[in-house]
């Protein structure tokens, strides 16, 4: 759907977002046709990504282009797709019971991107686009660390409860 400024709406299918115009073929046409950009407030796809080519009536949170339309599609697939980061937590969660050693799987499992194999994306031909590729790593590298880390605090908060446990039990034997 093309909207114009004048808030007509055109049914169309783009072929080219070009600098200045955007060219496009009507649904029940094989005419290509082009409007400037100026004259368009906005493109909606059928996959519902909205770009707003007019900068008065864009939104903050409305992306600049189709490729910033596609790194937050990406960033937000990875919310729902992304779970590769359970090794590493779970390998962080077991060494923290061993409290300082586990700081340092945490630190190098943090550091570390996740790997191609452990992305578990859902559409091969959007990751090859790189803007979408790059929303998705970005947040599943994110979520690893926010993971990892929980787990860290988890194992390490456990191990020193425990710990406590056990002085306050042995000194409570050793007063009587």
């Amino acid at each position: 759907m093309i909207t114009l400024n004048s808030g007509q709406v055109i049914k169309a299918c783009i072929i080219k977002l070009y600098p200045k115009e955007v060219s496009y073929t009507l649904i029940d046409s094989r005419d290509t046709l082009s409007l400037q950009r100026s004259e368009i407030s906005n493109l909606r796809y059928n996959t519902g990504i909205l770009i707003y080519l007019n900068e008065m009536q864009k939104p903050e949170f409305a992306t600049e282009s189709i490729n910033d339309s596609l790194y937050h599609l990406g960033y937000n697939d990875a919310n729902h797709y992304y779970n590769g980061y359970k090794p590493a937590a779970t390998g962080t969660l077991i060494t923290s019971f061993f409290v300082p050693w586990g700081l340092i799987p945490a630190f190098a499992c943090s550091s570390t991107e996740p790997s191609m194999q452990s992305l578990g994306f859902q559409n091969l031909n959007l990751m090859k686009n790189q803007s979408y590729y790059k929303g998705y790593t970005d947040n599943a590298f994110k979520i690893k660390k926010k993971k990892v880390w929980r787990n860290f605090a988890i194992g390490s908060g456990v191990t020193l409860g425990l710990y406590i446990i056990t002085l306050a039990a042995a000194s409570s034997l050793y007063i009587m």
